[in-house]
């Protein structure tokens, strides 16, 4: 599987590298702009839309790797999984088929958010609509060993079904409301990638369900594919960036790491396993909880944008974008190392 993680990093950092450009133009044409006002830190027009190269270097890559018949890529994709996840006729590419799907929905809703703006209720709707579709090819959380008696908890359909969507939408928006600055949300995302990668091929070696070991591979190589196209697409974002990549790119990337983690580490047995997203993803959750609580605390409607986030605070004392970018990218490399050593140690 070496060589397929390779040459799926390859072809996604290349096509996003690619089709940057590209969509800085294609955004410019028809006038998908962000513009300065006070709530936001640049002083320019500049272009949105950046989450279509991120779309493109993922999906693109995994289409490559499918038609070219990397290495077992499509072995692996016609595992069965029926009787593991309840769905008829069901393999791996079942998982991969709902991904494809829930992400062109967040895309499409994020190109029109970003074009002439979507209400929050809609916008909630239609990520819950994303959720179900995944739901339905059988990525969803069916339970979690505890971690303080070590016993297998299944959740009831009910319960799994709004977990599932909880959790989800919890990561879309999570990555949503830390995108504020150049090149932050992408490279935390980067980071967040390389440690799902590292965990995930670790889990590998020690788990004994063939199913899971299945599963884990295909959320291994996505990982590598998301970083690849994560990376290409920084090339362009981090200070001083050249192009946004919008609730297009925020959305897909909490909603890709999302289904990644329901279907990697929430579907083995170990009890450190419902943490180590939330410690690897910590920066953002941390900042969606406070912001939540803030605007809650300050009777403001939770979806208004504001301010008041952490890297809102260090602007306001003076740090440069570089500084609190770079800041946040170290802290978000140290939770990941943790969130390793608690793997290696579980």
């Amino acid at each position: 599987m070496i060589l397929i993680y390779i040459y799926g990093f390859i072809f996604s950092l290349t096509l996003a590298l690619l089709v940057t450009p590209l969509v800085i133009s294609i955004a410019e044409r028809f006038n998908v702009m962000d513009k300065p006002d006070p709530r936001k830190v640049h002083s320019r027009m500049m272009p949105r839309w950046g989450g279509i190269s991120i779309y493109f270097g993922f999906i693109g890559s995994i289409i490559l790797l499918y038609l070219l018949k990397i290495g077992s890529f499509r072995m692996l994709l016609n595992f069965p999984i029926e009787k593991y996840v309840n769905v008829p006729s069901a393999t791996i590419q079942t998982y991969l088929t709902g991904i494809i799907i829930g992400c062109t929905i967040i895309v499409f809703l994020g190109m029109i958010d970003d074009k002439k703006g979507v209400e929050p209720l809609t916008k909630l709707l239609t990520q819950i609509i994303a959720a179900m579709v995944v739901l339905q090819y059988g990525i969803k959380i069916v339970g979690f060993t505890s971690p303080f008696t070590g016993s297998y908890i299944e959740l009831p359909i009910i319960v799994s079904t709004f977990i599932t969507a909880l959790w989800i939408i919890g990561f879309i928006n999570s990555v949503n409301l830390v995108d504020g600055l150049d090149g932050l949300a992408a490279g935390i995302v980067a980071i967040a990638g390389i440690t799902f990668f590292i965990v995930t091929v670790s889990e590998i070696n020690v788990q004994k369900s063939v199913v899971i070991i299945k599963g884990l591979k295909l959320v291994a190589l996505l990982s590598v594919c998301l970083v690849g196209s994560v990376l290409g697409f920084l090339r362009y974002n981090f200070s001083p960036a050249r192009i946004f990549m919008g609730d297009t790119g925020s959305m897909l990337l909490g909603f890709i790491v999302g289904t990644l983690t329901i279907i990697g580490i929430l579907k083995t047995t170990a009890a450190i396993a419902l943490f180590i997203p939330i410690i690897m993803f910590g920066v953002p959750i941390m900042d969606a909880g406070f912001t939540i609580v803030r605007r809650l605390f300050n009777k403001q409607p939770i979806m208004k944008a504001d301010k008041g986030h952490f890297h809102h605070i260090l602007l306001n004392r003076g740090w440069s974008q570089r500084k609190i970018v770079i800041t946040i990218y170290i802290i978000s490399a140290v939770l990941g190392a943790v969130a390793i050593i608690l793997n290696k140690g579980s």
